[in-house]
């Protein structure tokens, strides 16, 4: 009898039109969530980094001029741009858009993940996806006029894109597959890991890339160009020597000067060497400070002046801090990733109160340097803002305990503070860990790796080299959701050997690519 938890590798014409049928009530749900919040805050949220994507769009409008900016990739910005002629408020018209397109994409992908991932998507789609729908981190960045909701929704639709995942090995799927995934890269640089994760485990399942068609090999070109001639590069090396901080030898190694200078600051990181990963975006800012504000002295501002050799300092200073102390670097970038597991505070952001809190102390002083572009955004002028924060923020919505509790109950792990503070998993950390174990079985790592090796890549890069920023983890957390449902499926499959209900009827698995190739 064929192990139900085993996927079925092909789906009869049929099989997208039933998986819509089994999103539905996740669709239904979060519709009805996202309309709550857009009835009761029907502005976006403006946040610290926004104002760098409308900057395109704010040039354009106001100063015709064409201005994209070197810290960002232009797919977002592009997208801002014919905002202000669209009918309704542009920030309130942008929330609508993000939340609508949020909602089909991550909702309808992950759907038809599921379904061709598990034994019995009949109970595990809909599971999948209503706490996808219904999740507030998901809902908070796709109410932020920041790249993120995008960058979520092309990453799912490049998954989507391989399964079932024999199809990948057809040219025309590979090829649409491959220009998914430059689209990551295109959104925001922070996709290059994702991007590199999915084109190993296509090289798995599609076999070797020289096999590939011409179409294969221009679309994967493309992404090459856009790794080397978009976005900023400059801001590692500065990231990964506040990683690093606490371990550079102050006694001997290259930069003997600057080893110096940073002393007083690396030893009181070392006071307490365990927390901080909770303290580096103190010493991370530091690092890079402006001349009025020169904590590290005069000599370390004019270094931080001359960026090139800034870097390098950087850099050889970051490396041998590495290479000095390499299980306590290890050891302090898995608490940053277990930092922001457990930090979730969208729950409190959506509350009306919690959100014009924040909007009003970050655009406090964006009214008085950028007053045209606060008015093209909001479509009022500074009083009329002013006032309608004072209305929106003293209402009190029926969803507010939802996503209190919410939070509370889906979380993947728990700060205890206790004096010092320390990382504990929660239940359904543990549930999502367990079914990532279950992913490496020698009958489904190879389909399965299209979550856990972009996943893996991208939580070890990323948090290695920067800090604990919550924002990271939007692209990358619905995967969490989807291993819960895998290794609950499995552990189903040993009980209730006769499945549910399924779609279809179970099939060999996959060929590995190395039979193709």
């Amino acid at each position: 009898m064929p192990d139900p938890s085993v996927a079925p590798t092909s789906r009869p014409p049929s099989a997208w039109r039933r998986c819509v049928l089994l999103c539905l009530p996740a669709l239904v749900l979060g519709a009805i969530l996202r309309l709550s919040l857009l009835t009761a805050l029907p502005e976006g949220y403006y946040g610290p980094d926004s104002n760098s994507y409308f900057d395109t769009t704010s040039a354009l409008w106001l100063k015709h001029k064409w201005d994209m900016g070197p810290k960002r990739r232009w797919v977002y910005p592009l997208l801002l741009i014919p905002t202000p002629i669209l009918p309704g408020r542009n920030i309130a018209t942008i929330a609508v858009i993000q939340h609508t397109f949020g909602l089909l994409v991550t909702v309808l992908g992950m759907g038809w993940i599921t379904l061709n991932l598990t034994g019995r998507p009949l109970i595990w789609v809909p599971f999948v996806t209503i706490l996808a729908a219904l999740w507030p981190r998901m809902i908070w960045y796709e109410h932020e006029i920041v790249a993120e909701p995008v960058l979520l929704a092309s990453i799912i639709l490049a998954v989507a894109l391989a399964f079932p995942v024999q199809r990948l090995r057809d040219p025309k799927r590979l090829f649409w597959f491959l220009m998914a995934a430059a689209l990551i890269i295109a959104v925001k640089p922070h996709g290059r890991p994702i991007w590199l994760g999915l084109m190993l485990s296509g090289v798995l399942l599609a076999g070797f890339p020289w096999r590939w068609s011409k179409a294969c090999w221009a679309a994967l070109a493309l992404s090459v160009v856009i790794i080397l001639n978009t976005g900023s590069s400059r801001q590692g090396p500065w990231l990964l020597l506040s990683s690093a901080l606490p371990l550079v030898n102050t006694e001997q190694g290259k930069w003997p000067e600057y080893r110096q200078i940073l002393r007083p600051r690396i030893e009181e990181a070392r006071v307490d060497i365990s927390q901080y990963p909770w303290h580096q975006d103190r010493y991370k800012k530091m690092l890079n400070e402006s001349k009025d504000k020169a904590t590290l002295g005069p000599e370390w501002q004019a270094l931080v002046a001359d960026r090139k050799k800034f870097l390098q300092v950087c850099k050889d200073l970051a490396v041998d801090a590495i290479e000095h102390a390499p299980l306590t670097y290890v050891r302090m970038v898995l608490q940053k990733i277990g930092m922001v597991f457990s930090d979730d505070e969208s729950g409190w952001r959506m509350a009306p109160r919690g959100f014009w809190k924040s909007q009003l102390e970050d655009n406090e002083d964006r009214w008085t340097r950028h007053p045209d572009e606060m008015k093209l955004l909001y479509e009022m002028d500074q009083d009329a803002y002013l006032a309608l924060a004072g209305q929106r923020r003293a209402q009190v919505e029926w969803y507010e305990p939802y996503v209190y509790g919410f939070t509370r109950a889906f979380a993947w792990m728990h700060t205890v503070r206790a004096g010092t503070r320390t990382l504990h998993p929660a239940w359904f950390g543990v549930l999502a860990l367990f079914g990532f174990l279950t992913c490496l079985r020698p009958s489904r790592w190879r389909e399965t790796s299209l979550l856990w090796l972009p996943l893996g890549l991208y939580l070890a890069i990323i948090f290695g080299i920067g800090d604990s920023v919550v924002r990271y983890l939007q692209p990358i957390e619905w995967v969490g959701i989807i291993f819960v449902a895998l290794g609950l499926d499995w552990v189903l499959g040993l009980v209730w050997r006769s499945p549910a209900p399924a779609l279809e009827a179970p099939a060999s698995s996959p060929p590995n690519a190395a039979s193709a190739s």
